[in-house]
C-alpha cells in the first residue's frame, strides 16, 4: 500500500509561503502599526525587536478581536501587548503536509520560514488552504487520468462509455469506438528498454488525443499499449476516416522501431465498430465488436484500420 506522501503532491513551504513579510518594531503603538499596514496595503506584519529579532506576528485578527475587546488605547498600547508569541519556525524545505501537523499541533495560527537561519516568509492558514486545493485537484486528477501518460485512465473511460451510450440511446444516435494497439510493443521494449517504452507510449497517447476536436470525443489509455477513443454521434464511415488520420499521426511521430516487422517506426493497428444503442444492446458489445476489429487488422499484416 502507497504512503501517503507518495500520493499527495510533494508541496514545498517555500512554494506557498507568503514572502516577503514586512515588520515593525515592538514598541510602536497599535495606531501606528495598522496605519504602516493600511499604507502597504498588508494584512500581516511580524514584531521584532532590537535584541533578539522576530518575537510574534500581528493580523487584522488582532486588532479586532484583541484591541476592541479590551479597550486598549491605540494611541499608546504598543503593538507587542497584542501581537500572536512566540512565532514557531520551520525550514522551506518542509513539506506543506509537515509544517500543516506543526501548526496544528502547536495551535498557532502561524509559522515564520526560515533558511540557512534568516527568516525568508511567513505560513498561515490562507496558504495551506491554498495547498489544500492543489491536492484535492491533484487526487482528482489521479482518479481519471493515467499516471504515466496524463490522458484519461481504464477507469474513466468505462464511466464516459457508459454515460455516452445511455445518451446516445435516448437520442437514437450512432457511437463509435476505437480500439488500438501499438504494434510489436513487446519487442520494442525488449529492444530499447522500459524507459524508452514509457517515453514511446506517452508519445503516442499525445498523438491520439492531439488529433481529437470535439469535447464529447475522448481518448483514454486502455490498458498496457491499448488506447480507446469515443466518438459519439459518429457514423462509421468518418470513424473510419478518423482512424486512419490517428494512424498516420502515429506512424508520422516517426519512432525508430527496428524489431517491428512492418516499419521501421513504430506503427499501430486499430479496430472501429459503431451502434445505433438499443435496449436489446450493451455497450460491452460495442467494446467486444472493435476488439474483434482490432484483432483482424492485426490478421491482416498491421499497421492498418478495420471496422466491424
Amino acid at each position: 500500500m502507497a504512503n501517503i506522501n507518495e500520493i499527495l503532491p510533494r508541496g514545498i513551504v517555500r512554494e506557498y509561503m507568503t514572502s516577503p513579510i514586512l515588520s515593525v518594531y515592538n514598541d510602536a503603538t497599535v495606531k501606528e502599526v495598522a496605519n504602516f499596514m493600511s499604507l502597504h496595503k498588508t494584512s500581516v506584519v511580524l514584531v521584532k525587536n532590537k535584541t533578539h529579532g522576530y518575537i510574534g506576528v500581528v493580523t487584522d485578527a488582532d486588532f479586532t478581536h484583541k484591541v476592541a475587546v479590551k479597550e486598549y488605547s491605540v494611541n499608546t498600547t504598543t503593538i507587542e501587548s497584542i501581537m500572536s508569541a512566540p512565532i514557531k519556525a520551520v525550514d522551506g524545505s518542509m513539506l506543506m503536509a509537515d509544517a500543516s501537523g506543526i501548526m496544528f499541533e502547536s495551535g498557532i495560527p502561524h509559522l515564520a520560514v526560515t533558511e540557512k537561519g534568516e527568516f525568508i516568509g511567513l505560513l498561515s492558514a490562507m496558504n495551506f488552504f491554498e495547498y489544500y486545493k492543489d491536492v484535492e485537484e491533484h487526487l482528482s486528477n489521479l482518479a481519471i487520468n493515467d499516471g504515466l501518460t496524463g490522458i484519461y485512465n481504464r477507469r474513466y473511460f468505462d464511466e464516459t462509455l457508459a454515460r455516452a451510450w445511455k445518451r446516445t440511446k435516448r437520442e437514437k444516435a450512432p457511437l463509435s469506438l476505437i480500439m488500438l494497439d501499438i504494434d510489436y510493443f513487446k519487442e520494442y521494449n525488449d529492444t530499447y528498454g522500459h524507459q524508452a517504452g514509457d517515453e514511446c507510449l506517452i508519445k503516442v497517447a499525445t498523438a491520439v488525443s492531439g488529433a481529437l476536436r470535439r469535447p464529447a470525443d475522448m481518448a483514454a489509455r486502455y490498458g498496457g499499449e491499448e488506447f480507446a477513443v469515443i466518438l459519439p454521434n459518429v457514423e462509421l464511415e468518418d470513424s473510419t476516416k478518423f482512424g486512419e488520420t490517428i494512424r498516420a499521426k502515429i506512424e508520422a511521430l516517426k519512432i525508430k522501431h527496428e524489431q517491428s516487422n512492418v516499419n521501421p517506426f513504430v506503427t499501430a493497428s486499430l479496430g472501429i465498430a459503431c451502434i445505433v444503442p438499443s435496449s436489446i444492446l450493451s455497450y460491452e458489445e460495442l467494446v467486444g465488436a472493435a476488439d474483434k476489429a482490432l484483432y483482424s487488422a492485426k490478421s491482416k499484416g498491421r499497421n492498418c484500420v478495420c471496422f466491424a
